[in-house]
Formats: structure tokens, C-alpha cells, sequence
């Protein structure tokens, strides 16, 4: 199940993934590569999928999760 409250951040996205809260700047890890970077922006594209941008070492990295 994926939540999406409003706050101040960049995008102003929130996302919750199996109770645990992510907002902008919090460290996500992906799940196939196993990337690790800092949230930047969190944008849904359907209820089924978020585009989540990441800043890993300095360089923008997008990520797609699906739930």
C-alpha cells in the first residue's frame, strides 16, 4: 500500500511503503541494485508506481518503485 501526504519538500511528497514513511530527504535503498542515496523528490506516476529521484555520491539518480 502506498500513502501520499503534502508537506513543504521538494515535490511535496511523502510516500509509505509497508508502514515505513519516506520523505525528501531520507536515505532509500533500491531494491534490485541495491543503491543506497538521499531522496530528492518523490513523484507518483500511478497507484502503482513512484518515480523516486536519489542523490547518490553528488550525482542525480532516478528510481522507479513499484508496489
Amino acid at each position: 500500500m502506498v500513502d501520499y501526504h503534502s508537506n513543504n519538500k521538494r515535490k511535496g511528497k511523502k510516500m509509505t511503503i509497508e508502514n515505513k514513511t519516506y520523505q525528501v530527504g531520507d536515505l532509500f535503498t533500491t531494491q534490485k541494485s541495491g543503491v543506497t542515496g538521499t531522496i530528492l523528490a518523490i513523484e507518483p506516476i500511478n497507484s502503482n508506481t513512484t518515480r523516486v529521484l536519489l542523490d547518490v555520491d553528488g550525482k542525480e539518480r532516478f528510481t522507479t518503485v513499484k508496489f
